[in-house]
């Protein structure tokens, strides 16, 4: 029924007003460092897989809260939220090929589109020509999807490598924290912080000078 249809518009702009995301950027935060301590404590069990699976919703979540709020964001929060989620969401897919499942799929829809072939084409759909083809594509496919999924698992083994997930994990909280209380982003904090320090390093060669 309409009358029963959720308002989005008055969703999103709940989310931004309460500063949901930034709240929910503490959550994911909180996720990362837990899934550090029960990889450490036991990569093994139920609990740690279990957080890891926690990790893939709530890396979803926050990538729609950030979509959301986007206008209320700052670029430093909009890279944290976005290295955050892909470092959650990725983690247990980092070693699953995507790229040989595509293109097995891609060489069966190939070779059974082959078969409704007439006509000039029908040569195509029998034999050794159909099965070359259908082959044949699924190579070209995973040749391209192989090089993007190298690339993805990459990034994504770098950031779920513990001591900088655990560091990803805190820098989420603080920058919730920051962002909450109107203090602006860790990542334009520490950017302004280096700048400062680049110019007094600058000025002090200058009087030394």
């Amino acid at each position: 029924m309409a009358g029963d249809a959720i308002d989005w518009d008055a969703v999103n702009e709940a989310i931004v007003t309460y500063h949901v995301s930034e709240v929910f950027l503490a959550v994911v935060g909180i996720v990362a460092i837990l899934i550090v301590y029960m990889y450490l404590k036991d990569k093994e069990s139920t609990k740690y897989k279990a957080l890891v699976a926690l990790g893939v919703v709530v890396g979803v979540i926050m990538v729609y809260l950030c979509v959301t709020a986007a206008t209320s964001l700052t670029t430093g929060t909009t890279i944290i939220v976005a290295i955050a989620a892909f470092s959650l969401i990725i983690r247990p897919f980092r070693d699953v090929h995507f790229s040989l499942i595509l293109s097995l799929l891609v060489m069966v829809v190939i070779y059974v589109l082959l078969g409704d072939l007439t006509g000039d084409w029908e040569i195509f759909a029998t034999g050794w020509y159909r099965v070359g083809l259908a082959f044949l594509s699924g190579a070209i496919i995973y040749m391209i999807t192989n090089f993007i999924q190298d690339v993805i698992q990459l990034f994504g083994k770098i950031l779920n490598a513990w001591p900088l997930l655990l560091v990803l994990g805190i820098i989420c909280i603080a920058e919730s924290i920051c962002v909450y209380f109107g203090y602006g982003s860790v990542y334009d904090m520490a950017r302004d912080l280096l700048k400062g320090s680049g110019t007094l390093s600058s000025m002090s060669l200058i009087v030394n000078l």
